[in-house]
């Protein structure tokens, strides 16, 4: 597998024909795992070091030719620290290192990851993603502030755990989504197949195929999946079905990383049903609901902001 091919999966900027091919190239021999697993690391080790204090610049920003060696030194540096912990872990889980790595997907993009474990893991826009190097004796345990679609690998004797700022949900093995930005009003687990337990200190729900856990810091509550349809975010499409426009707004605000007022209370009680390709632009998703509901909409690139009359 080429690298710059491995290099736009992992900025989320692939084809769906490139995800695929990357995806069976990976599952097609344990050798191509591990190629995979290396060249994964070494990618985050130079966005992370680029994302650094030091450096002074934010994830995914070009630096200079100087710096940009400066950062693949490093890297690789790091990578074979990485390696080592990988030996470590495989002969004694106790000695694991516990080093993490930080994923920050920009706003607009969404990328696409493969564990240590072999979970795989897509991200949101927006989504700041934390995971170990290598999982720990007892647990696997990652932390997310925004919205990821999990395919977890089954393992019995070692809980997959994600952490977030409301609830944290454990499984075994299982597919499912959580949706958990810190700034947004709710949090949601929504589970596809498998089994899943969301708990905090004071709640605690157990999920089965076609359920899904809402719920703010002081509720949580079960309900059924409606549509399918929504979790095709990793795809590129945004699926809404019966959805308040003031949280479909919210969404649109995090996905394309725009401000948005709704000047008009009265559309608060619209509900939208629809599918937007997330490349068309939020735009030409206001223009396509213009069609059934009667507003105009400003935008304001000055401040960021988009409002709706």
């Amino acid at each position: 597998m080429d690298k710059e091919t491995l290099h736009r999966y992992f900025e989320g900027k692939s084809t769906l024909e490139e995800e695929i091919q990357v995806v069976n190239w990976v599952e097609a021999s344990e050798s191509n795992r591990k190629d995979y697993l290396r060249e994964r690391m070494l990618w985050d080790a130079v966005t992370l070091t680029a994302n650094s204090k030091d450096l002074g610049v934010p994830v995914q920003k070009r630096a200079d030719r100087t710096s940009l060696w400066r950062a693949i030194a490093v890297a690789a540096s790091i990578a074979l620290l990485l390696g080592i912990s990988w030996t470590i872990w495989d002969r004694s889980a106790n000695l694991v290192s516990q080093q993490n790595q930080t994923i920050i997907v920009p706003a607009g993009q969404r990328v696409q990851l493969l564990l240590a474990d072999g979970t795989k893991v897509w991200l949101n826009s927006k989504t700041t993603f934390t995971y170990p190097a290598a999982f720990s004796s007892k647990n696997r345990e990652v932390t997310l502030n925004g919205e990821a679609y999990f395919e977890v690998k089954k393992d019995t004797e070692h809980p997959f755990i994600v952490k977030t700022n409301l609830y944290d949900v454990k499984v075994l093995g299982t597919t499912f989504n959580v949706y958990a930005y810190e700034n947004a009003d709710y949090f949601k687990t929504s589970l596809i197949n498998g089994s899943v337990e969301v708990l905090s200190d004071h709640y605690k729900i157990n999920l089965k195929p076609g359920e899904v856990a809402t719920g703010t810091s002081g509720s949580l509550k079960k309900g059924t999946i409606s549509n399918l349809d929504e979790f095709r975010w990793k795809d590129g499409l945004l699926c809404f079905d019966d959805e308040p426009l003031g949280t479909l707004m919210e969404k649109f605000s995090i996905y394309y990383d725009i401000h948005i007022e709704v000047a008009d209370p009265g559309l608060l009680s619209y509900r939208c049903t629809g599918k937007f390709r997330h490349n068309d632009g939020i735009e030409h998703a206001l223009k396509v609901i213009q069609k059934d509901l009667n507003f105009t909409f400003t935008r304001n690139d000055e401040s960021n902001t988009i409002t709706l009359k």
